[in-house]
């Protein structure tokens, strides 16, 4: 099953000011034994928060590379490309299907919901399965959306949609439409951070 590792940091300026310089030290994991693509990018909202999406093949082919003496230098190097490594925050998701039309989208769209306490998972699938539908079928969007809990931290759920633009997602989820009606009722059961980036593959 495709895992997908999203990765959310404060920049610096280096990588504010030159991102593309950050680019040849990843080859190291685009040659990676189940490396499928990787995305870079910086936030709409906040220019200071940044992206790295990278696809696998599983979650395991990740893993394995992570535990490669030669991920810790690319670590390294990659360092100031943040102005906090502590806030560097990461997570990887299972998905199905097809991974990519979202990432390329102009506008990609990352939500991080964490469960209330007391709310558990199954709870809100079924708000997730019908908030993936309506996505899907929302115009200017990017289909298949994708969602699913963190490796990391089960009480976080995940969701990447690809959309034309950043109006367009909010147009779709507007009050009044039925995906506005779906996320009211998640927003009871779990919190959420919304951000938007046009994010290029690598």
């Amino acid at each position: 099953m495709p895992t997908i590792q999203i990765a959310q940091f404060p920049v610096s300026e280096a990588f504010s000011s030159q991102p593309d310089t950050f680019k040849a030290p990843l080859e190291v994991i685009k040659r990676a034994d189940g490396h499928i693509s990787s995305f870079y990018g910086v936030q709409v909202e906040n220019k200071e928060t940044g992206y790295y999406v990278s696809v696998w093949e599983s979650h395991a082919h990740h893993l394995k590379l992570m535990e490669e003496p030669s991920y810790k230098s690319l670590v390294e190097v990659l360092k100031p490309a943040t102005t906090d490594a502590h806030k560097f925050e990461r997570h990887h998701v299972d998905v199905t299907g097809d991974v990519l039309t979202a990432l390329s989208s102009p506008a990609v769209e990352f939500v991080v919901f964490t469960l209330k306490p007391g709310v558990a998972h199954e709870q809100v699938v079924p708000l997730f399965v019908e908030l993936a539908k309506g996505l899907d079928a929302a115009v200017g969007a990017h289909p298949p959306c994708m969602w699913g809990p963190s490796h990391e931290d089960k009480t976080k759920i995940l969701v990447v949609v690809g959309w034309d633009t950043v109006e367009a997602h909010w147009e779709a989820v507007k009050e009044g439409t039925s995906l506005h009606g779906v996320i009211v009722e998640i927003f009871k059961l779990a919190d959420g951070s919304i951000g938007h980036s046009p994010i290029k593959q690598l």
